[in-house]
């Protein structure tokens, strides 16, 4: 069976199966559901502008990098999906955090933007699906440091715009946040002699470190000053906002560097870790009830 008819039946029987599953822990609850008497939000798994802002972006950086010559489509999907779903979901959370009205309505929002999380790890499940290892990049003319830049500046515009229909992009903007990523970024890159990683490796794994960073100090601070939404909000805005650009870095640097160099970083790792940090800041901040207090 030819490697294309696999990849396209993988993918068809992994939607299947997972839409007979939904389907079938749907009807075993729906009478149980019909009985309780408080109002069921009714959650749908399609919100127009968290999808347009993982997917837009990822098209435009797909078409440049194939445009380009330099990545088979599937190697563009697997290395920036999870990191264009975490831009999207930390966008969406200080929208929220900064124009919520009470605790119950947070938590349905909350829900609705971790599905942007849920978009940028099927589409890097896609690309790592269809991943073509044996594609030879192709060198273009069109590689100029002015078409990058143009290309740079389209999809910063692009994601600067979900900002802006959120909460404004100077509300992205901390200055707590920007010297953590910094510090970091600068021991991280200068202190490590390393010779035998690229720099793409080198940045990837800064921007992980400064993620964690960002959720560790978040988490003593929101911890320790609960009670006090003066301390507590600047606390919330670093977990979320470093997590954002290391995102926004890994995904530039999934954009424009050397397809060799993307390789030898290993992203599957750099996802994996940026869920995991991901995960860990949803599990402490806004976990619903524990096993034993629901039992």
């Amino acid at each position: 069976m030819q490697t294309n008819v696999k990849t396209t039946l993988g993918i068809c029987l992994f939607f299947f199966f997972g839409f007979i599953a939904l389907w079938d822990i749907s009807a075993s609850r729906a009478d149980y559901i019909k009985t309780l008497d408080d109002a069921i939000p009714l959650f749908s798994y399609f919100k127009p502008e968290l999808f347009a802002l993982v997917f837009v972006p990822l098209l435009v950086a797909t078409g440049w990098r194939v445009w380009s010559g330099e990545s088979h489509w599937s190697s563009v999907w697997f290395y920036t999906g999870v990191p264009l779903g975490l831009i999207a979901s930390s966008i969406s959370l200080i929208g929220i955090l900064q124009n919520v009205n009470n605790l119950e309505q947070a938590r349905i929002l909350v829900g609705e933007s971790l599905l942007a999380v849920f978009y940028g790890g099927i589409v890097s499940f896609i690309g790592y699906l269809s991943l073509n290892t044996g594609y030879t990049p192709i060198k273009r003319n069109s590689q100029s440091n002015l078409t990058k830049f143009f290309v740079l500046l389209l999809n910063a515009s692009l994601i600067a715009v979900g900002m802006d229909y959120y909460s404004g992009v100077f509300a992205f903007i901390d200055g707590a946040t920007i010297y953590i990523f910094l510090a970091i970024a600068s021991g991280f890159l200068l202190g490590n002699r390393d010779e035998s990683k690229s720099f793409c490796q080198l940045a990837c794994e800064a921007m992980v470190m400064i993620s964690l960073a960002s959720v560790m100090i978040a988490l003593v601070s929101y911890n320790t000053y609960q009670g006090y939404p003066k301390l507590t909000g600047p606390a919330v805005a670093i977990g979320i906002l470093g997590p954002l650009y290391g995102s926004f870095i890994i995904f530039q640097c999934a954009i424009f560097l050397p397809e060799r160099d993307l390789r030898e970083t290993n992203f599957g790792r750099i996802n994996w870790h940026l869920l995991e940090i991901t995960g860990l800041w949803i599990l402490m901040c806004f976990a619903p009830k524990s096993l034993l207090e629901m039992f």
